[in-house]
């Protein structure tokens, strides 16, 4: 079943703590196919434009109608 505001993929570089969000989905199917896609090609940092090393990644609901405003206010479409 769908969460009706979406899900967060996001990753934790290895040796880190912190959990960042790489990308914001509407389904869960997209946000497993954009891991399967992480996982065999190397991604960017979205800010900085680095490397990412080494990442784990994760997919987590988006819980709130204020977390999900927030999330979406930067979406350049």
């Amino acid at each position: 079943m769908d969460n009706k505001y979406g899900y967060k993929v996001c990753y934790k570089e290895l040796g880190k703590q912190r959990l960042k969000v790489h990308l914001v989905t509407n389904s869960l199917r997209l946000a497993e196919w954009e891991i399967q896609y992480y996982e065999n090609h190397q991604q960017r940092d979205r800010k900085t434009n680095k490397l990412i090393r080494e990442p784990t990644w994760f997919i987590k609901p988006v819980k709130t109608l204020l977390e999900y405003k927030w999330l979406w206010k930067g979406c350049p479409f």
